[in-house]
């Protein structure tokens, strides 16, 4: 699982047919954790352990990775999320993450470099998946998510954009007591269809407009606090 988490994000650089495969390789992943949290599920169903409401609260950095035609600046990541502990080793969890950043066009016709703002917001539901270690108060874990994701580029005559969307994470909890500890996670999540993006530029100004003709996965790293409630 994590050698494939990792080798996503490596050939990230790649576009065409590739990063469609990608995207499907993430649905696969995504189909088989499922599968068997399942049966590691069913497997301590016996375990006795106190239900509780765990929140989060991390912030971190984005790589938005490459879309045709243009590019995403990288920019801070803001992340919330509450999940519910089924057993010691499942947890069932919504989170909410979103970025603010620009769009740059490179010069076209004489024209000079076009930024413009962009934002994007993801909705996830995911299953997360904890493991014991023999560090006292140190626990990794690893996650699938599927949800939607919401673009926006704020110019005239442009509007959002609600795409399915799925991703894989992978990180480290450490408790510093038994309600509050410190969360350090990374993440690749790309929406299924794609974001395609198109610019155009007349005497009146750039026009810029979204499609669905390509893909993108995006890379995050993040870090803060989790509260168990």
């Amino acid at each position: 699982m994590l050698f494939s988490f990792i080798f996503l994000f490596l050939v990230e650089s790649n576009s065409g047919s590739q990063s469609r495969m990608k995207i499907h390789l993430i649905i696969i992943i995504n189909i088989l954790f499922l599968f068997f949290n399942i049966l590691s599920s069913a497997q301590i169903i016996g375990d006795e352990v106190d239900k509780k409401i765990e929140a989060s609260v991390l912030c971190g950095w984005l790589f938005a990775g490459n879309n045709p035609g243009a590019k995403i600046v990288n920019a801070p990541l803001y992340c919330a999320s509450v999940a519910y502990v089924r057993n010691p080793s499942i947890m069932y969890e919504l989170n909410i993450n979103s970025f603010f950043s620009n769009i740059k066009y490179d010069a076209y016709q004489g024209h000079s470099d076009t930024s413009v703002r962009y934002s994007q917001t993801y909705i996830m539901l995911g299953i997360v998946r904890t493991f014991k270690t023999e560090i006292p108060n140190f626990t990794p874990y690893l996650s699938t998510t599927i949800g939607i994701a919401n673009t926006s580029i704020h110019v005239s005559n442009s509007v959002s954009k609600l795409q399915l969307a799925a991703g894989l994470l992978g990180g480290i909890k450490v408790d510093l007591n038994t309600r509050i500890g410190l969360k350090f996670q990374a993440r690749i999540q790309a929406p299924l269809s794609g974001i395609g993006l198109g610019v155009g530029v007349s005497t009146s100004g750039p026009t810029v407009g979204i499609g669905s003709y390509s893909s993108t996965v995006q890379f995050d790293v993040s870090g803060g606090l989790f509260f168990r409630i």
